[in-house]
């Protein structure tokens, strides 16, 4: 690149830029690619120095200079040439007019170039209040001119008066951030940007860009000479940006642009191009380069934090060691960070899942120390099996689950650090696996853990939201958790591999010995994933056949309450768009419709009877060994019906029956339950059954401004009667003020003893002006001296007030109610009887159902 004649032929400059580019990709698979990188660089540096001096230009006090990745020598096949061109003085119109003819030759040679032209104190001020100038100026090098202008934009980066070690780690954490909150926090994108995504290159050259600021150093490659990186560290992280590279390189030569996104209709070309396979073979390929792709990105981001955090604290000193606290003989934890307290802590294998317990069970906790994590990955290293193998392990790992912040927190580190395929070889199995679909947007691990984001996140929905209800009222929450992480373990999403996927679950289940029952839920969810979602877009379920043989299919309403929460994560785990209004106005109808035919007695039996004898068997031994008196217990059970096994947890039928049988028998008891992180207040009434009893604490509870979520009111065989109500406060909160709670419990014991009259409620003033009359329809029940009613409102406490009244006004007793709060509605089943607790005939129950419409419309 040396005579006029090349430089002025721009055909035979674009043909010598071609030729070199295929010779380089010639040498693809045979040369390192940052030696590829750097010869593209210096073939650029000679074209350009040689236009330079043919302009004239090196005769001016001008100096030319590389920046940005050019600056590195970091040039993939379509990159960006970032130029800045320094001046001392203003230049003269010869000057100038050469200038421009350079940098439009550089154009016409079909170049992607980026230029800057200022005086050296421009340069300075403009790198001084942009971190992104500043940034790109400290991979400055000096093409031809005054090697000058270069080394003193350096020295002022180098020192503390533009910007601060402590200011530029600042800067560029903020940036960073920013930039892995507009991907989502994931590196898992079955479409990944190689440069922007988290673990992509930006969060290399992040490393790089601190280290070189802070020890001054003259580019990154220094950094395996001063001690910054551990030398294992050094190697994994170039491993892995070498293999990014590659496949940037890869990328940027297949579609001839800069791209940056590997998109789907690249995969095929990039792969063959990476001779990982092509033709027949291509999806295999493509699963084979994503694959290392994904592990390498996983890994630069894990090695950014652990090098950052370690930066901060080790390096500039920045955060002082305060607010230490001990957690036991291996842990502490220090500025919000959880850290060992000796570097054997993890020899004990059940430490290594206790550690992700513990952050969920302690709110100070905001994520792993530095040399704890470095601590983790040595030892995930030295695994010669599975985390599971240990039953400890296995024990911390449900109790992880079962945590309330469990999957928040803990499991969210756990996925990110591998320890989930650390934990089972299961999981290891889809960690990084494509999924050939064109609605999926995520990996197969990334977008099972998304879907169990999904459903932790619907405790936090709006109180009146329908997928907020049905999760408060969901009997087995770890068994939808579970199924949740167990649903894509084939390793792919296709309706087909359910079963294959259900019976990897079940095997999964049955090595944490889980319960019968969870475990038959987990492997029915799974098996049946796709159940719901392909009946709202292949049937017409307004069909009432179709709607009956989806009922037999579910065949209770703890199954479809599972079913229909799985369905949503699962669909809003698929895409950012994918769940969308229609979607939630149709699986919601279809959950409506199967609900109300479950009412009619489809409903298992058989796994009712199952459900009953398991909470049973867990509650009693838990009790008995709290010196709950056998005898005792056995008496109180007997007098309750069976749906107070069925519908009620194993800790609730536990507490309440502890509360109950603390007092002498047949006294009023009025309990708080003890946790309120399920989202509400569960109030536990023990009393001597009266009239209107029920809508006398409905109305104390409504008058004392809280909201009844849900309600069940149970005869016992002794005529007493016991009531589990959920509420919220006005805000839609649990309610944690102690002397509230004292208050509200004041209130029920003289609601109770009649001593207060409550007031008359007033209609709720949102819905005064809406027309939705009630809706009452009589359900089948196999008492013929009962009847059972179901009776639709809105949300609004005047309404079971005035049913409650309309009944006792009529002589009719209630044996049983269940109020349940489906969004901005309320479904009330009552159990009646007539005064003389005579039959209930057909006529009779039709003949109530229009005195009630027409009473409360």
């Amino acid at each position: 690149m040396s005579s006029a004649l090349e430089l002025n032929s721009l055909s035979e400059l674009k043909f010598h830029i071609k030729t070199f580019d295929e010779k380089l990709n010639a040498q693809f698979l045979t040369l390192p690619v940052q030696s590829l990188l750097k010869r593209r660089a210096k073939h650029i540096d000679e074209m350009l120095v040689s236009l330079w001096k043919m302009y004239n230009l090196h005769k001016t006090t001008m100096s030319l200079n590389a920046v940005g990745g050019y600056g590195r020598r970091a040039l993939h096949p379509r990159s960006d040439i970032d130029l800045a061109i320094i001046i001392e003085q203003d230049l003269s119109s010869h000057q100038q007019e050469q200038l421009s003819l350079f940098l439009t030759r550089l154009w016409d040679f079909g170049l992607d170039i980026g230029q800057t032209v200022r005086t050296l104190s421009e340069s300075i001020d403009a790198a001084a209040t942009d971190i992104t100038i500043a940034t790109n100026l400290l991979d400055i090098r000096c093409l031809v001119g005054s090697k000058k202008h270069a080394q003193v934009i350096k020295e002022q980066l180098y020192q503390n008066e533009l910007w601060t070690s402590l200011s530029f780690y600042d800067a560029k954490m903020e940036e960073q951030e920013l930039r892995h909150n507009k991907a989502q926090n994931t590196a898992l994108y079955l479409e990944p940007n190689l440069k922007n995504n988290p673990g992509g290159l930006r969060d290399v050259h992040t490393i790089m860009w601190i280290a070189q600021k802070h020890f001054s150093l003259a580019n990154a490659n220094a950094l395996k000479t001063i001690g910054f990186l551990q030398q294992d560290e050094v190697y994994e992280l170039l491993e892995a940006y070498d293999f990014i590279c590659r496949v940037r390189w890869a990328l940027h030569c297949v579609t001839q642009s800069p791209q940056d996104v590997l998109l789907f209709e690249h995969q095929a070309a990039v792969a063959e191009f990476m001779q990982f396979g092509q033709g027949d073979n291509s999806q295999l390929a493509i699963e084979r380069m994503m694959r290392q792709l994904f592990r390498a990105m996983t890994r630069v981001r894990e090695l950014n934090q652990i090098i950052c955090d370690s930066f901060k604290l080790d390096t500039l000193h920045e955060t002082e060691r305060k607010n230490l606290q001990s957690l036991d003989k291996y842990f502490s934890v220090c500025n919000g960070l959880i850290e060992v307290k000796f570097t054997q802590a993890f020899i004990d294998k059940r430490q290594v899942m206790r550690m992700f317990k513990l952050i969920a069970e302690n709110d100070a906790i905001v994520g792993i120390a530095p040399q704890t994590l470095r601590l983790l990955r040595q030892t995930r290293r030295r695994l010669l099996g599975e985390l599971q193998d240990y039953q400890g392990c296995r024990e911390e790992f449900l109790a992880i689950l079962a945590h309330p912040k469990g999957l928040r927190k803990s499991l969210g580190l756990m996925h990110r650090y591998g320890v989930l395929a650390a934990y089972c070889s299961q999981w290891h199995a889809i960690e990084g696996q494509m999924q050939f679909d064109m609605h999926n947007a995520f990996t197969v691990d990334e977008h099972t853990f998304k879907a169990i984001q999904y459903i932790d996140s619907f405790a936090l929905n709006k109180k009146n939201s329908l997928t907020y209800t049905v999760y408060q009222n969901l009997g087995n929450r770890f068994a939808l958790v579970f199924a949740t992480l167990c649903h894509h373990l084939s390793g792919k999403q296709a309706i087909e591999n359910s079963e294959l996927s259900a019976i990897q679950a079940k095997e999964l289940a049955d090595e944490h010995l889980l319960k019968g029952s969870t475990t038959a839920l987990i492997y029915w969810l799974v098996a049946n994933q796709d159940v719901l979602i392909s009946a709202i877009q292949t049937q017409d379920i307004s069909d009432p056949d179709v709607i009956k043989h989806l009922a037999k299919v579910v065949g209770s309403q703890g199954k479809l309450n599972a079913l229909f929460l799985f369905t949503i994560a699962d669909m809003m785990a698929t895409n950012e768009s994918y769940w969308n209004d229609w979607q939630e106005s149709q699986l919601t109808q279809l959950y409506m419709a199967i609900r109300e035919t479950l009412k009619q007695g489809i409903e298992n039996i058989f796994e009712v009877r199952t459900v009953i004898r398991e909470n049973q068997a867990d509650a009693r031994a838990e009790l008995l060994q709290t010196g709950v008196d056998a005898e005792r217990l056995a008496r109180f059970w007997q007098s309750l019906p069976n749906n107070f096994f069925s519908g009620n947890s194993v800790e609730d039928i536990i507490e309440i029956s502890q509360g109950v049988l603390k007092g002498e028998p047949g006294t009023t008891r009025v309990l708080i339950g003890k946790n309120a992180d399920n989202g509400f207040t569960s109030i536990f009434v023990y009393t001597e059954d009266r009239p209107k009893l029920f809508v006398d604490l409905f109305k104390t509870l409504a008058s004392s401004k809280l909201k009844v979520k849900d309600a069940q009111m149970m005869q016992t065989k002794n005529g007493q009667v016991l009531e589990i109500i959920k509420v919220l406060d006005h805000k839609d909160e649990p309610i944690d003020d102690e002397p509230r709670l004292a208050q509200i419990v004041k209130r029920i014991y003289r609601a109770i003893d009649q001593k207060d009259k409550p007031r008359k409620l007033l209609p709720h003033r949102a819905l005064k002006n809406f027309d939705n009359p009630p809706v009452v329809t009589v359900l089948h029940t196999t008492k013929k001296n009962r009847a059972l009613l179901k009776v639709n409102t809105l949300d609004d406490p005047m309404y079971l007030e005035q049913i409650c009244n309309l009944l006792s006004e009529r002589n009719l007793s209630i044996h049983s109610a269940k109020i349940s709060t489906l969004g901005e509605c309320t479904e009330n089943v009552f159990l009646v009887s007539n005064a003389d607790n005579t039959s209930f005939g057909h006529d009779e129950q039709l003949k109530l159902v229009d005195i009630i419409e027409e009473e409360i419309a």
